[in-house]
């Protein structure tokens, strides 16, 4: 069966998000957390105006060479109230500018989430790329069985964009009359009326003799008839 285009694109799209996030994250850090030209001071809050969509303004009352300011903060913390004394930084370029380092630590979210999104991605991508390369290994090296085929699933551990694939089941008998339960690979349109309509009562099954844990359900049989529909 041939890939679903739009699995793939979700590790693409987790790889690149990832990216986005960690580059926007190491701005940030290099331009917030570099406190050479800030110096530290103790500011009272004045007023803090709350919007409709819960976001606030913080303005901040404090002294630089003997000169008043009152200066909006870029952040808000639940336990802010008016009157309350707080320790800030300013800009000695542009004592206007100010800061809270304890607010400053909440923009280590962006690399930190990007590199969430840009592991969980790398990993999706890599497990792919090892599946393919199992399956062509077991395809040249691997023996050939024909399991009966069993039914057809629906593989509810897994979605994509609200889509579910399907798993086809397939059981063999060893020399032994030992059973084995074989299931293919996430199949993306249901397969059931394919296989009725082709009268398919077994699938090739390509398995591992060093590791019998490690096999590969051939289900390119169905590809004449499901084409590229997705």
């Amino acid at each position: 069966m041939k890939e679903n285009k739009k699995e793939n694109l979700v590790w693409i799209i987790f790889v690149i998000l990832g990216a986005i996030f960690l580059i926007i994250g190491l701005v940030l850090f290099k331009n917030i957390f570099d406190y050479q030209n800030k110096v530290d001071t103790i500011g009272i809050i004045t007023e803090i105006t709350t919007f409709q969509n819960d976001n606030h303004e913080v303005y901040v009352s404090y002294t630089v060479d003997g000169k008043e300011y009152n200066s909006e903060l870029d952040g808000y913390i639940s336990d802010f109230y008016e009157g309350k004394e707080i320790k800030i930084y300013y800009d000695k370029n542009d004592p206007t500018e100010i800061g809270m380092k304890s607010l400053d630590l909440l923009f280590l979210i962006f690399p930190g989430m990007g590199l969430i999104f840009f592991i969980i991605g790398v990993i999706g991508i890599l497990v792919k790329i090892n599946k393919k390369n199992l399956e062509k290994k077991l395809k040249e090296r691997g023996e050939l069985i024909y399991a009966n085929y069993n039914g057809t699933v629906l593989n509810t551990l897994y979605r994509v964009n609200g889509q579910n694939p399907y798993n086809i089941i397939c059981e063999w008998s060893d020399p032994l009359n030992n059973k084995r339960i074989f299931k293919s690979k996430n199949i993306w349109i249901n397969p059931a009326k394919i296989i009725e309509e082709k009268n398919i009562k077994q699938f090739p099954v390509y398995i591992d003799n060093n590791n019998k844990k490690k096999y590969f359900v051939d289900v390119d049989i169905l590809n004449e008839k499901m084409g590229n529909l997705k």
